[in-house]
């Protein structure tokens, strides 16, 4: 507006108005621009935040549940490794009895064997004495049944000499009691017993133990 329109104006006369240039309706434009530009920018931000609000929500389910999936997993492995430890401890518990039943039983036909050979017993005692051996032997068969079910095939094997030995040391006590047979053959089958009846003591304890290391050569028990 110039100084003779503002005169005109004071005057009260009337002003004629020119209409905007063209560098005024770049201004406006731009001002519209700008104005649209601020308003996208805050709509972007908002929902920029809101989205990063909802990832992290989900993130933090996600890994809570992953975590609670972890922990039913940990509990279920944890669950299955005690059914299997207390498996094992039932299993080794089965067989040390059927072992410990063993030994015990051998142990008893060897002492009933030594008092079959004393010397100063009657025949009709040494008899008696005889049958009670043959009973105990029949005993040692059955504990000797359960020992192969229960295995490893090493102790099955030591168990299997052991009751040999007592055999050979009952046939060698009749033997020398009714004359057919030396006293030496006596002594020689009572240090074969002996060394069956360890083997299978050691057997038993490295399968009780879980022992890996070859096992030494079982005795031969001469028939």
């Amino acid at each position: 507006m110039s100084a003779l329109d503002v005169r005109r104006l004071l005057d009260g006369k009337p002003v004629a108005v020119q209409r905007a240039g063209e560098e005024t309706n770049q201004l406006r434009s731009l001002r519209r621009v700008w104005w649209d530009l601020k308003v996208s920018e805050a709509l972007i931000t908002a929902a920029l935040t809101a989205a990063a609000a909802f990832a992290a929500a989900g993130l933090a389910s996600w890994l809570a549940l992953r975590g609670v999936r972890h922990q039913a997993t940990t509990q279920r492995e944890l669950a299955a490794a005690d059914r299997v430890d207390r498996r094992e401890a039932e299993a080794r518990a089965v067989r040390r009895n059927a072992y410990t039943e063993f030994i015990a039983a051998a142990i008893r036909c060897a002492g009933l064997i030594r008092d079959a050979r004393e010397a100063h017993i009657d025949d009709d005692e040494y008899r008696k004495r005889h049958s009670a051996v043959q009973g105990a032997l029949s005993d040692l068969i059955l504990a000797q049944a359960i020992v192969s079910v229960e295995g490893p095939k090493e102790v099955s094997i030591a168990a299997v000499h052991a009751r040999q030995s007592l055999d050979r040391e009952l046939e060698a006590t009749h033997a020398h009691r009714s004359g057919s047979g030396p006293a030496q053959s006596v002594v020689d089958a009572g240090r074969a017993r002996l060394q069956a009846v360890g083997f299978m003591s050691d057997a038993a304890r490295r399968a009780l133990s879980g022992e890996t290391e070859p096992p030494v050569a079982a005795p031969c028990v001469a028939h």
